[in-house]
């Protein structure tokens, strides 16, 4: 990572015939404060971006591997958003309810599997780190350059957990892959380059908001993870079309939601179908809570591992799954 700078939202400023609908909003929001909970696909967030290297080999806290994450251009997002304090361990992960003030962009793992695009804004004219309580930008100004508006469009798989200045004090910040970070396109169109490799980084202003998956076919992809077998279930959802807010299994007379104890925002426990536990069905509910598809139901068996009485070992991090499909009711 490089240095970053914290970036607090601008007020909303409504014209006149927009009042009213903003009041509508409620305070929150004509305040310009935007919880996890409400972020939208409209809504445009400020903050600062970093880079990193790489999600870890067993995935990144969506829990994706690496080899199928749908891009090279991903992001991690904050999982805190307490300015100032750096403490190593704030809560237990997922963040309780009754500490969801300080829920970062990452959402207890809700906004895993979306997409974003980023535009690019002012640069630091200086390289510093993050280190907890120094500022960010410090020794430096911040700079337009002919790298302003460039955009990247780039998936969410990871979060920044860390206690430096960047992952607690910028509830906006992006951490984007450093291939990402390579591949901004100019309003012109044309590849922005190596913006690292030129000294046009230093982190960087950024603007962004929620999108639809671009360029979208296919359907989603399923895969049991390590550990599967037949009394345990764990499920990787990923190539979605808008995030993943919930999973409901069929268990052979009712749809259930999936209970989650982690903040693996891809990564879902499910149950049979069947008394033999050899069927599963499944439908997703998507970012806006929506059920994926109108309701489209997923039914498969267990892992090829899994046969039996297996086990998914420690190396089988992603064992793929093929489904069949049916439409669902929508309800």
């Amino acid at each position: 990572m490089i240095a970053l700078q914290y970036l607090r939202k601008k007020k909303l400023k409504a014209p006149v015939l927009g009042l009213l609908a903003t009041l509508m909003l409620g305070s929150v929001a004509a305040m310009g404060v935007i919880t996890p909970e409400s972020a939208a696909a409209s809504q445009t967030y400020s903050g600062v971006g970093t880079w990193f290297d790489k999600v870890g080999g067993r995935g990144g806290a969506c829990g994706i591997p690496p080899a199928q994450i749908e891009s090279k251009n991903f992001v991690a997002l904050n999982v805190w958003d307490m300015p100032n304090d750096f403490a190593a361990s704030p809560s237990a992960r997922p963040i309780p309810a009754d500490k969801s003030n300080i829920k970062g962009m990452y959402d207890n793992g809700r906004n895993c599997g979306r997409w974003v695009e980023i535009k690019l804004s002012d640069f630091c004219s200086v390289a510093n780190g993050g280190a907890p309580g120094a500022g960010i930008c410090r020794g430096g100004t911040w700079k337009p350059d002919k790298y302003n508006g460039a955009s990247l469009k780039a998936v969410v798989t990871d979060s920044c957990g860390d206690g430096n200045e960047w992952c607690r004090s910028d509830r906006n910040h992006l951490d984007i892959s450093r291939y990402g970070v390579g591949q901004f396109t100019m309003p012109d169109g044309k590849p922005a380059g190596d913006l690292i490799g030129a000294g046009a980084w230093n982190n960087r202003k950024i603007d962004w908001s929620f999108i639809p998956a671009p360029n979208y076919s296919g359907d989603i992809k399923l895969a049991f993870a390590e550990g599967a077998e037949k009394y345990y279930a764990p499920l990787l959802i990923s190539n979605l079309p808008n995030g993943i807010h919930g999973v409901e299994y069929f268990d052979g007379s009712t749809w259930k939601r999936v209970a989650k104890t982690t903040d693996n925002g891809q990564r879902f426990d499910i149950e049979a179908s069947n008394a033999a536990r050899t069927s599963y069905t499944i439908r997703v509910i998507d970012a806006d809570d929506k059920l994926l598809n109108g309701g489209r139901e997923y039914t498969f068996g267990r892992a090829d591992c899994a046969q039996g009485s297996g086990k998914c070992g420690q190396s089988q991090i992603y064992n793929p799954v093929t489904y069949t499909t049916r439409p669902g009711s929508g309800g």
